[in-house]
């Protein structure tokens, strides 16, 4: 590891001891970002994941001991459900009913994760989602998540942009189509395009939030460059995302005026930026054509035999499905074409781990759903930023719900970080509307002592009269606590 990444490891770890939500920022920051793929040479072998994850479980653990914890939080329908698909999915892989089915032919060529590595990573990642939960507990927290994504998005975008124009494009490009840093989850175009549709709803709804005007605007005129960014990667279901995003954006807006020059900039950058895509659009079609003038089972698209693949798997095997990471193995055994993977988040869960596993995954969608009819008071009030009748970080989190899941139709995302983070951040903003307001605190407070302190002193401390008039006896006093109490 070089100087930068073992500097970075110490700054977060001794931040996550401190005040382990930093902990969790750090994590996320690592985990999502996949910095360890963007700067192999610094970071080399260095376990920082786990780390960070250790420094902010003693973090938290002193956080809890000084009673600064508030472990009630995870009595939430998302606690209850989160743990049922945990204990569902490690159930899978032991009473699944499907016989592994391996074709000796194919074993060579098989690029899939394992069954144990899939599991392995996917109950690390839950295991962290319950620790950010607990610790992300106040408004100002959650809104730091929220800028934490933003920076990722436009660090990704201002990636994507560079290599453009500096004629790398050939060191991750593939058949004209950009992929991220090699070994990283973004390597797949499709994957870095799932950034790129996350960064305009993250991008406009913080830029509503700013009160400053060229503020607000500075960050909005940053969301081309994200689409630019989007059309490098090709990815097909990324434009779809992206234009369904828009179209809710459109409708959920806090300024007509923004929202109908982004459907206008997006529609123009697409006539005048994404040539390379809408050729892919073309030459698909043209060879749909063909192929339906052939009798064969293959189709143009491998995803609609995955589909039809998942179907007959939920089908056969509705309670445990064929196991975590058996849909490569098992789909022989329901098709004659070439093997693949689902293509398709819900399918994965219901294929792999049962039926169950799948709905639970829709849930976490659907439960955010009320919030689309209008807005939870911010504890108890209506008090929103810069005096909307709603707040804005139901409709941010709803529009980046909204564009994973488009997403997530056509891709394998089980394991992937990003979808566990926004499901915290649904999680959190939950909890935070159903709870109250606790007494203000400065940033400092969070360290353990000095906080535990300062606030026992404040409740002890009692109240003195008000313009320093002496306290009242008698009759006036009992009136006054009649007042108080009613």
């Amino acid at each position: 590891m070089s100087i930068f990444a073992v500097a970075f490891t110490i700054v977060a770890a001794l931040l996550a001891i401190v005040l382990p939500w930093a902990g969790v920022m750090a994590y996320y920051l690592f985990a999502v970002m996949q910095m360890q793929y963007l700067w192999p040479l610094e970071f080399g072998e260095g376990r920082v994941s786990l780390i960070i994850t250790g420094a902010t479980m003693i973090g938290l653990a002193g956080a809890s001991a000084l009673k600064l914890v508030d472990w009630r939080v995870l009595l939430t329908p998302y606690s209850f459900m989160m743990i049922l698909l945990v204990v569902w999915v490690n159930l899978s892989t032991e009473f699944s009913s499907f016989v592994t089915f391996i074709d000796p032919d194919t074993t060579d060529e098989i690029n899939v994760i394992s069954r144990n590595e899939i599991l392995e990573t996917f109950n690390k990642i839950i295991f962290f989602f319950f620790i950010a939960c607990v610790l992300i507990n106040t408004r100002r927290k959650l809104e730091g998540c929220i800028y934490l994504l933003a920076f990722i998005v436009l660090f990704y975008s201002a990636w994507a942009n560079k290599v453009y124009l500096t004629g790398e494009f050939w060191r991750f490009g593939d058949n004209g189509r950009l992929g991220g840093p090699l070994g990283s989850v973004y390597i797949d175009e499709n994957y870095l395009a799932m950034l790129f549709v996350l960064a305009t709803p993250v991008l406009y709804y913080i830029g509503v939030s700013q009160k400053n005007f060229f503020l607000r605007y500075g960050i909005w005129f940053t969301i081309p460059l994200t689409w630019h960014a989007l059309f490098l990667t090709g990815s097909r279901g990324g434009l779809l995302s992206l234009a369904v995003v828009c179209v809710y954006l459109f409708f959920r807006s806090f300024s007509k005026i923004a929202s109908i020059a982004m459907i206008a900039g997006l529609v123009l950058a697409v006539i005048f930026q994404s040539g390379h895509l809408l050729t892919r659009f073309d030459a698909t079609m043209d060879a749909q054509e063909q192929l339906e003038q052939l009798d064969t089972e293959e189709k143009l698209d491998p995803r609609l035999i995955s589909w039809g693949v998942a179907l007959q798997i939920m089908q056969k095997y509705p309670m445990f499905g064929v196991g975590v990471g058996n849909f490569f193995n098992a789909f022989p055994e329901f098709s004659n074409t070439q093997p693949h993977v689902a293509h398709n988040t819900f399918f994965q869960f219901s294929a792999n781990c049962g039926v169950l596993a799948g709905l639970i995954y829709l849930w976490f969608f659907v439960i955010r759903l009320p919030t689309l009819r209008g807005s939870a008071k911010i504890h108890g009030r209506d008090d929103f930023p810069r005096g909307f009748s709603r707040d804005y970080l139901d409709d941010l989190i709803n529009a980046l719900y909204l564009g994973f899941f488009m997403v997530a139709i056509f891709l394998d995302l089980m394991i992937y970080e990003m979808l566990y983070f926004l499901i915290m951040l649904g999680f959190v903003k939950y909890t935070l509307d159903r709870t109250t307001a606790p007494k203000q605190r400065g940033l400092v407070d969070s360290i353990y002592r000095y906080g535990q302190d300062n606030q026992r002193k404040n409740d002890e401390s009692p109240e003195e009269p008000e313009d320093n008039e002496p306290e009242p006896t008698g009759g006036r006093a009992l009136a006054r606590r009649s007042r108080s109490i009613g």
